[in-house]
């Protein structure tokens, strides 16, 4: 068991990643249910910011802006509850000047969705202005004592605002 998760991580570089326009977009009006987390994007053309979040269903989006639900960024192989593929949305916003590039890739729990963790997916931020790299870090995933609740960025600044959730 202990040798399986040494092993994970270099399990799960292997996998294929997958930039799909095929991640479906999460309703805003739809009412959250339990247990489904979504992390969603926001370009504001008119304020010159761009917003980052992670939302639980206590804490829902409270404006419009594109949503994916968590889960639907790692899949799991049904027959051995392992995971299959990791996939990722990639979005674009310009800001006055700035050019700002997002990827959002999910981040399995475990190799195994069986495992500790295993069922739960977090989600990995990347974020590039102007073409060069300016956040790179979990937002959310299983076993961190606190996890990112919003990144706010602000045209003309270089590091974003971040507010954190403690567990």
């Amino acid at each position: 068991m202990n040798r399986l998760r040494l092993m994970a991580p270099l399990l799960l570089a292997s996998l294929p990643l997958h930039c799909l326009a095929g991640v479906p977009n999460y309703d805003f009006r739809q009412p959250q249910k339990d247990g489904v987390v979504l992390v969603g994007m926001e370009c504001h053309h008119k304020n010159l910011t761009l917003e980052l979040g992670v939302f639980y269903p206590n804490d829902p989006p409270t404006k419009r802006m594109d949503l994916w639900k968590t889960d639907d960024l790692v899949k799991f192989n049904p027959e051995t509850s392992m995971v299959q593929e990791i996939l990722s949305v990639e979005k674009r916003c310009t800001l006055a000047t700035d050019r700002y590039k997002v990827q959002l890739k999910g981040v399995p729990g475990a190799a195994n969705a069986m495992s500790r963790c295993g069922a739960s997916t977090g989600v990995h931020a990347s974020v590039w202005k102007n073409d060069q790299i300016i956040f790179d870090e979990d937002l959310e995933r299983c076993s961190r004592d606190s996890n990112i609740k919003k990144l706010l960025f602000k045209q003309g600044a270089d590091l974003p605002a971040i507010e954190r959730r403690d567990n």
